[in-house]
């Protein structure tokens, strides 16, 4: 139970990783390895309250708060990158970043889950062998980069397994335990995807002027309309 509890923190990792890939400065080591830290005290805490329930599904507090620490360090990151690059170039045209609230995260989340209760309803889930091989594949083509044996920007790809490593330092677990953990998120994170793919085909059939995004609130939407949600706030 206490496994189920963790897993949707690690599709966030995930998507932090991605989403600092843009940034290729050197970043102050601290900031992700204290995220690691928080997250070892909060999964380590006591605390089981529940802040929703998603169609009989509970997301726990201990979730958004690892969610929430998550999110903190990758717009720390931001926020320290962006204020180099604006010294450096000083280019108005740099935005500065913008960090989400405890709510914005935890509706998030809610909207992950719908989309993951949906695809298992549907049929939509990938298995377990082919979110591994997708992700030792993104793992080998990282170092292949790396190395040279293919093109790439080496230097985003060196900070986004730097960030990893510190994450990894942080949190006290091994690098084989995080691959394990992180491997079953990429699965509900591809069939989430296989989910989308063939529902825009549906509703590109019905308009040929769909936006992708416009798509994925609407359909979202819709999911939110059939569902049964409750948010604890004060829990939050």
């Amino acid at each position: 139970m206490k496994e189920k509890k963790i897993r949707r923190c690690f599709s966030l990792i995930i998507m932090v990783i991605i989403s600092l890939m843009a940034f290729s400065t050197v970043l102050s080591a601290d900031i992700w390895i204290e995220c690691g830290k928080k997250i070892k005290n909060i999964q380590q805490s006591k605390d089981n309250r529940v802040v929703a329930v998603v169609n009989g599904e509970k997301i726990y507090k201990k979730d958004l708060e690892v969610a929430y620490a998550l999110e903190e360090a990758s717009y720390l990151s931001r926020k320290e990158s962006y204020q180099k690059l604006l010294k450096k170039y000083k280019a108005s045209f740099l935005k500065p970043p913008v960090q989400k609230t405890k709510k914005d995260v935890l509706n998030n989340m809610i909207e992950n889950l719908l989309l993951l209760q949906a695809a298992k309803k549907e049929g939509y889930i990938v298995s377990e062998k082919e979110a591994k091989d997708y992700y030792e594949k993104t793992k080998k083509t990282m170092q292949d980069v790396i190395s040279g044996k293919v093109s790439g920007d080496v230097e985003s790809v060196k900070f986004a397994n730097d960030v990893i490593e510190k994450l990894i330092k942080g949190w006290g677990i091994t690098r084989e335990e995080y691959d394990k953990k992180v491997i079953e998120q990429t699965r509900n994170m591809l069939s989430i995807q296989k989910l989308l793919d063939a529902k825009f085909e549906e509703f590109r059939l019905k308009s040929k002027n769909l936006v992708i995004e416009d798509f994925r609130k609407e359909y979202i939407n819709s999911l939110k309309k059939k569902a049964k949600i409750t948010i604890y706030k004060r829990n939050i």
